[in-house]
C-alpha cells in the first residue's frame, strides 16, 4: 500500500463537512465544529464558541447580553454586568502569553459562576472576559465579582504572578440600555474601580 493511502485512509462512510472540511462522525446531521446542517452547506457557520477557552465568543455573547437588557427592562429585573481584565505587565506583549492569561481566566471563570450566569470573551488581545448575570442586584453582583477576581487571582498567581482588574455594573429598571453602553460603562468601571449604574 502506498504510504499516502496509509495517511489518507478513513473509517468507511466517513465524510467531511461541505462548509468547513471538518470530518464528521458517522450519522450526524450537524457539524460539531461550525454548527451547520450537513445538507446546507450554503449556510452560514455558526461559531459561537472561542476554541481557545471553550466559552462562548463575542459574536454571542453581544447578543446575549442585548437579551438580557431587554428582558430586563421589560419585567423590572436587575441585571449585573461583570468585566474582567488582566493588570498589565511590564516586559508581557507577546500573544502567547496573552492567549495563556485568557485561558487561566476563563477556567477560573467558568468554575465560579451560577449556572444561569453566562461568560463569554470579548477580546483576546488584551484579554477580557464579560459575564452577564441575569436577576442579579448591586450586593449579588458585588458578591460574584468577589469571588471571580478572587478564583481568577489564584489560578494567574500559580501561572505565573499576574493579576487581574474588574468592572461592575448594575442595570435597574427604567431607560432602555443597549450592550455597547453597558460594555462601556463596566471599562470605566474598571478603570476607576468604582461601580456603575445604569437604567435609572
Amino acid at each position: 500500500m502506498p504510504l499516502g493511502d496509509l495517511f489518507r485512509r478513513r473509517p468507511p462512510g466517513a465524510e467531511n463537512c461541505p462548509a468547513c472540511g471538518v470530518l464528521l462522525p458517522s450519522g450526524a446531521n450537524f457539524c460539531p465544529n461550525c454548527g451547520i446542517r450537513v445538507d446546507e452547506p450554503e449556510a452560514q457557520p455558526l461559531h459561537i464558541v472561542d476554541r481557545a477557552t471553550g466559552l462562548f465568543n463575542e459574536r454571542f455573547i453581544r447578543p446575549v447580553l442585548e437579551d438580557e437588557l431587554h428582558r430586563a427592562h421589560r419585567y423590572s429585573r436587575p441585571l449585573g454586568i461583570v468585566l474582567i481584565e488582566p493588570l498589565p505587565t511590564e516586559g508581557q506583549n507577546g500573544s502567547a502569553s496573552d492567549e495563556e492569561t485568557l485561558k487561566v481566566m476563563a477556567a477560573a471563570i467558568a468554575g465560579t459562576l451560577r449556572d444561569v450566569d453566562t461568560p463569554g470573551v470579548l477580546t483576546h488581545r488584551p484579554p477580557s472576559l464579560l459575564a452577564v448575570l441575569p436577576d442579579t442586584d448591586m450586593a449579588g453582583t458585588a458578591h460574584a465579582a468577589n469571588r471571580v477576581l478572587e478564583a481568577v487571582n489564584t489560578a494567574l498567581a500559580a501561572a505565573g504572578g499576574r493579576r487581574a482588574a474588574l468592572g461592575i455594573v448594575c442595570i435597574q429598571h427604567g431607560q432602555r440600555v443597549r450592550a455597547g453602553a453597558v460594555i462601556e460603562a463596566a471599562a470605566r468601571a474598571l478603570k476607576s474601580g468604582r461601580p456603575e449604574f445604569l437604567g435609572r
